[in-house]
């Protein structure tokens, strides 16, 4: 395959031996100017409560490594999203065991590049990095909604003794006052499904009740504004994407979620986005390699704006 773009040798498949040199570039593309870039890939491989597979600290290196094998030309939109500028940030170190002093880790670095108008692309790491992600977005969208893809609900108020368990993370993001659209659930517990009963925040589409009809027919559901996009990549059906930290049978596909997202982003104001839960065991697998395609895919819709 010819990828048009330049060649490097292939690292170790382990993890623990990346090479985190200058090709360490999402696209495999040299960091434009930072000023005149208009999206921020900003890895967080942050893993501190996953409860099945373990592995999602290696989702940035996976997506980042993996991506340097996609075509820079997208077939769909007929252009060279790239060109728009895409510069990836250092990964943010994980130097704390303290969930909140990580959190205000996130926070500070979300906020920074925020204050200089970047459109900022999370990748995790676990789902509950989203917490401190949405809510620095929040200071500076104070209107802010979330659009929620993913397999399992993650309402739970405590989860094995956290508050901040990647199963809570759209319980704290609502509590904080986000309302929230979710889409692929088809995953939850009683206490979930009570609490979605009873708050006027969260719109639930459960896949049992989309997977036979067009996704797009929903957009007249979720009302106009400012919006972050979270996407568990287990919303995914796992014989696309196998590789996450709780794999659930059911869910979305290639180009029925892509036309979804596209309509999103061309009807409402999408204003952040992050991609998780991605639990590769090596960096060039068929999993790294669609997360890297599918976040390509977005930037790909969101220069069309």
């Amino acid at each position: 395959m010819d990828c048009g773009q330049p060649s490097f040798p292939l690292p170790s498949l382990s993890f623990n031996k990346m090479n985190k040199s200058a090709s360490y570039n999402f696209l495999g593309i040299q960091n434009p100017s930072y000023e005149k870039t208009k999206f921020v890939i900003l890895p967080i491989p942050y893993e501190a409560t996953v409860s099945f597979g373990r592995g999602t600290r290696f989702g940035p290196e996976g997506i980042i490594l993996s991506s340097r094998y996609v075509e820079l030309f997208d077939e769909e939109t007929k252009t060279e999203p790239y060109r728009k500028g895409i510069f990836t940030l250092p990964e943010i170190p994980i130097e704390s065991n303290s969930v909140p002093e990580m959190f205000k880790q996130i926070e500070r670095t979300i906020q920074k590049h925020l204050k200089k108008k970047k459109f900022i692309i999370s990748l995790g790491g676990e789902h509950s990095l989203s917490i401190p992600v949405i809510q620095s977005h929040r200071i500076f969208y104070p209107d802010l909604k979330v659009i929620h893809f993913d397999a399992h609900a993650d309402m739970r108020n405590v989860y094995e003794g956290s508050r901040f368990n990647h199963a809570c993370v759209i319980r704290r993001v609502t509590e904080a006052g986000c309302e929230v659209f979710s889409f692929g659930i088809r995953s939850l517990s009683g206490e979930e499904f009570e609490y979605i009963s009873s708050s006027k925040m969260n719109h639930v589409f459960y896949d049992i009740d989309t997977y036979d009809k067009p996704l797009e027919n929903f957009i007249d559901n979720i009302p106009d504004g400012n919006y972050y996009l979270t996407i568990d990549l287990d919303v995914f059906d796992p014989s696309v994407v196998p590789e996450v930290g709780t794999p659930e049978p059911g869910g979305l596909r290639w180009y029925s979620s892509l036309k979804f997202i596209r309509k999103i982003i061309m009807s409402k104001n999408i204003v952040g986005v992050d991609i998780v839960e991605l639990a590769p065991k090596h960096p060039y697998s068929p999993s790294c390699f669609f997360s890297a395609k599918f976040i390509y895919k977005i930037i790909s819709y969101l220069s069309q704006n």
